[in-house]
């Protein structure tokens, strides 16, 4: 089927009413602390985490909840002129610039545009993890009162030309950004309105071929497509759409950071089982500091699957397996085969948490006998995508785009 990604009219900050976008920006709802919500609310009036994470009351109804407040408030800043929608369809570029835990630079570019929302049967967009109910139905309350996308989600496409990032190039060449904010959240970010009828053709029919991968953004865009179904009586078309960042996976601003994983309330029985079981499946080799263990790994990289595992004793291993299964993804080897089988780990939400950083890992375990840190190299994109287009999934947790991008520096509403 054909992949449907078409310029829209952004609702944005009028700079004239806000001044400093920097100042209105947050990061996407799921990684807000509660002292980062309460600092952000603080910031300014109009920041955008008064509509991506309005409080509940104790008080609330049904008809008067943290969802209608925020669909109040939102239209509320429409009508005094705090955010304008623009006069004619357009796409979005946004080029977020920072750097990454490996201190490297990057600038990743991303287009903002509406893709049309398919089933993931049709292969068009293409998930590659699964989901659950709760962070779904949270999401659906605020698109039912909303009637917009307050964030877009993050896809990637396949373009191993690049024609598509030359045409955008050949725009902020010639025209500065329409916003370019100071380092907020880890990056600094810069915005451009292609308000250029005969590229944007152009665009849109180059993504026509392309299938899409959900990088972030699972839970959204099943939520947007429930409620595609829910509004079909109405015959607009707006509800078919949502709004997306697209970011091309051969990109050099792309950085994918690994995702490791940290085990908890572990008995010292099953540590003992796991530790004497290691060498049945894996090669292990003591190494003797973090800084070794991790250039270990780097160098295996691509060649070979291997985990690094840190425990409470100041232990370093480097796990690499006594056979593989052909294509099997290492986070796949490290839930299945380390995590369930060796660490004997039932019931994963009960013992596991996630981070991007190895010293948060280690320092996490250090002096404590019921914890163990795995450590691993980062999924290749490519991986991600032989998954995806084969129909399957990967673990929770299998990939970090890193960093973040910002939410409110276009919304997209719904009901046209």
């Amino acid at each position: 089927m054909e992949t449907t990604v078409i310029p829209f009219r952004g609702l944005r900050y009028n700079t004239t009413e806000v001044e400093g976008i920097a100042n209105v920006i947050a990061p996407p709802y799921d990684v807000i602390k509660p002292e980062e919500r309460v600092a952000l609310e603080a910031h300014h009036p109009a920041n955008i985490i008064r509509l991506i994470l309005s409080q509940p009351d104790p008080n609330d109804t049904d008809d008067a909840n943290q969802y209608t407040r925020a669909a109040r408030l939102m239209n509320q800043w429409i009508t005094d002129g705090t955010l304008v929608r623009d006069a004619t369809p357009r796409y979005y570029i946004y080029d977020q610039s920072f750097s990454a835990p490996d201190e490297k630079s990057y600038t990743r570019r991303a287009l903002i545009g509406l893709v049309k929302l398919e089933p993931f049967e049709n292969r068009v967009v293409l998930p590659h993890e699964k989901t659950h109910a709760g962070p779904k139905a949270d999401r659906l309350n605020l698109m039912r009162e909303c009637h917009a996308n307050l964030s877009p989600i993050f896809l990637l496409y396949a373009d191993t030309d690049g024609d598509i990032e030359r045409i955008m190039e050949s725009f902020t060449d010639e025209h500065p950004p329409e916003v370019d904010c100071e380092e907020r959240f880890g990056s600094t970010h810069r915005l451009w309105s292609l308000n250029d009828a005969e590229r944007n053709t152009e665009i849109q029919t180059l993504f026509s071929e392309r299938p899409l991968l959900i990088a972030d953004g699972h839970h959204r865009y099943e939520t947007a497509l429930a409620f595609q179904e829910e509004m079909a009586h109405t015959g607009l078309q707006g509800y078919g759409y949502m709004m997306v960042n697209l970011v091309r996976m051969e990109s050099p601003g792309l950085a994918v950071l690994a995702i490791h994983r940290l085990l908890d309330n572990l008995s010292p029985d099953s540590i003992t089982h796991a530790i004497t079981k290691l060498p049945e499946v894996f090669e292990v080799h003591e190494v003797d500091t973090q800084a070794t263990l991790m250039a270990q790994l780097e160098a295996l990289k691509g060649k070979s699957p291997a985990v690094g595992m840190y425990t409470a004793d100041h232990n370093y291993r480097l796990l690499i397996p006594r056979s593989t299964i052909p294509g099997q993804l290492d986070v796949t080897l490290v839930q299945e085969t380390l995590i369930k089988e060796i660490f004997r780990v039932e019931t994963l939400a009960d013992h596991i948490s996630y981070t991007a950083y190895a010293d948060d890992a280690v320092a996490h375990v250090k002096g404590k006998s019921d914890r163990v840190a795995l450590l691993m190299n980062p999924t290749p994109v490519e991986q991600v995508l032989e998954v995806a287009m084969a129909g399957s999934t990967m673990p929770q947790k299998s990939t970090y785009f890193y960093p973040k991008m910002a939410t409110g520096l276009v919304l997209n509403l719904l009901n046209w």
